[in-house]
């Protein structure tokens, strides 16, 4: 610590503390910050060294070591040059708690040193550690995981990006501080960095600060290692102030002003609701030019364009709907808003010529669909998103699709910026057949038989063309399907094609490199075989047809604030809103 004239005086610079990032492990950076944040008596300031933004920034361009085990590995060593050759930093890796003010490490700083760290006597057993990275052997293992630099050294000046970038000196070479002599290393006590399950109470005297090396918590296998109790603990504070604070965040927010252009509505209709405010405080018009009458024609036209739009929502239950006081489905409205449409409900709508909305194939809503199959009537289909809610609890994305469906008519060559990110997986030779049926409301819709009926003529078929091995997944229920029962694992288990009808489980074997047959209308049938007799000449589908298919299943499949807003009926309906808009 630096003190003023008066030595009772404190200077108030925090301490400034870098902790290694590691995108792997940012619970263990935000735990190991907590711990520093609980237990600290004098202001700090912390830095995640976190290497993409050194990168960007031009300060790291080493390329990728494969021996680093950690994201930080080098970059601990541009402190010097961070703090510009200025005072002391203390560098930790991210698997540290404190258990005690790290003021008091701080306090120990002897200008004479270049740098200073625990000097362990530590060999650790060859093989494989946390995160299932190699465990490596060598000289002054773990010293430079906690390292006090004196950043101000004449002998640390030699720290600069373009001597780390040099790729001769390897990390040997830095973690033994190699361009210092041993009297420039001095030394603090182990306390401050003990190796759990190295060193031992009381033997070794009591830890200030736990450095779980060898793995921590935040991994399943070492949920219950040894000191797991103290990260647990801090594990808990670090909760409850996110907690606090995303309450802070949401009452901020409710707070604040909501400005009427940034509700999530088409222009039009937020145009009705800034003429109504504006009238509600100017009815004379005399300062934004709506007087009460003028705002009264607006509205009135506005549910008449609302009216003759001709597009109305069905809600399941028909009228009935209301009287069991359900809540009208959020993407049927949400979509009715985009469009300028109505609610309305089956019964209701059963004998009008209106467009229809519909979500879902249960109860009125596949009548509704069949009715509008059957007589050429107009509707758009909202259903789970072809892909983007893998792994989610909540559906992100809903593919909208007019008169049918899925998206089954030609493809369009759209832009990648709705694809999030794209893997081309080659398609490589397995044995076995994967019957994956629609579920029995798909097949009712489609007058096709039960999926067990059906799946007992594909088997029949197949017998006839090949001897393989044949396996048959039902279709289970969103919860087990996305979270612990995913198409991925059984499409991993040695296939050599997925057979189904009208089931986006065609695209996603497509996605994983597994050859697909549709034998219904499907969003891949373009680019699957259609006919169980070419199970042994499948098509395998290049990475330009597989990004171009993907591209254009991004445009069919849309958010809810992109429903509401308008840009999902736009892109639906009218190619020059791309135009327009994507620069296409």
């Amino acid at each position: 610590m630096i003190l003023n004239e008066d030595e009772n005086d404190i200077d108030p610079t925090p301490l400034k503390i870098f902790i290694g990032w590691d995108s792997r492990e940012d619970i263990a950076y935000q735990i190991c910050k907590q711990s520093i944040l609980d237990t600290a008596s004098v202001p700090v300031e912390i830095i995640p060294l976190k290497i993409n933004k050194l990168r960007s920034d031009g300060i790291y361009k080493r390329p990728t070591d494969m021996l680093a085990s950690t994201e930080f590995t080098f970059t601990r060593f541009l402190i010097p040059e961070l703090c510009e050759f200025n005072g002391w930093a203390l560098f930790i890796d991210c698997d540290f708690i404190f258990l005690e003010d790290i003021k008091n490490l701080f306090d120990q700083v002897n200008n004479k040193y270049a740098v200073m760290c625990a000097h362990h006597d530590y060999t650790p057993k060859p093989g494989i550690k946390m995160d299932g990275q190699q465990q490596h052997v060598y000289p002054r293992k773990n010293w430079s995981s906690c390292v006090l630099f004196n950043c101000s050294h004449p002998s640390n000046k030699i720290c600069t990006s373009n001597w780390l970038n040099n790729v001769t000196k390897n990390g040997a070479f830095f973690h033994r501080f190699s361009w210092l002599k041993n009297r420039e290393i001095g030394e603090i006590s182990h306390e401050w960095n003990w190796l759990v399950g190295w060193y031992k109470e009381p033997n070794d005297g009591k830890p200030k600060a736990l450095h779980y090396t060898e793995g921590g918590p935040w991994f399943t296998e070492y949920y219950n290692c040894e000191y797991a109790s103290e990260f647990y603990y801090v594990e808990r504070n670090y909760l409850n102030n996110k907690v606090v604070s995303q309450s802070q965040k949401i009452q901020d927010f409710r707070r604040r002003p909501q400005l009427i252009e940034n509700l999530t509505l088409p222009n039009d209709t937020k145009h009705v609701i800034k003429v109504l405010t504006n009238s509600l405080i100017d009815p004379e018009g005399k300062y934004h030019g709506y007087s009460q009458a003028h705002t009264i024609g607006i509205i009135e036209n506005k549910f008449q364009k609302n009216k003759l739009s001709k597009v109305v929502a069905i809600a399941g239950g028909g009228s009935s709907y209301i009287e069991k006081g359900l809540a009208y489905d959020d993407y049927l409205q949400a979509f009715t808003l985009g469009c300028n449409g109505t609610l309305s409900n089956w019964n209701d709508e059963k004998a009008t010529n209106n467009t229809l909305i519909i979500r879902g194939l249960w109860s009125d809503s596949r009548k509704a669909i069949q009715h509008c199959l059957e007589t050429n009537r107009n509707f758009y289909a909202i259903d789970t998103g072809y892909f983007g809610n893998a792994g989610s609890k909540t559906k992100v994305w809903h593919r909208i699709t007019k008169n049918s469906l899925q998206q089954t008519g030609p493809i369009i060559e759209r832009p990648g910026d709705r694809l999030k990110k794209f893997k081309y997986r080659k398609f490589n030779a397995g044995n076995k057949i994967l019957i994956c049926p629609p579920s029995d409301i798909v097949m009712q819709l489609f007058k096709q038989p039960s999926p067990k009926a059906w799946v007992e003529q594909v088997i029949n078929q197949l017998k006839e063309l090949t001897d393989r091995p044949i396996e048959i997944r039902l279709k289970p229920h969103r919860s087990e399907r996305v979270i612990s029962n995913p198409l991925e694992t059984a499409l991993a288990d040695n296939i050599h094609c997925l057979i189904t009808y009208n089931s986006i489980a065609a695209l996603e074997a497509l996605m994983y490199g597994i050859p697909a047959i549709s034998l219904g209308p499907n969003c891949a049938s373009v680019l699957c075989n259609t006919e169980l007799s070419q199970i042994e000449d499948l098509n395998k589908p290049t990475e330009d047809e597989m990004y171009t298919l993907l591209k254009h299943l991004s445009y069919c499949q849309f958010t809810k604030d992109e429903m509401m807003n308008g840009c999902a009926w736009d892109i639906l309906n009218d190619d020059s809103y791309l135009q327009d808009n994507l620069l296409l």
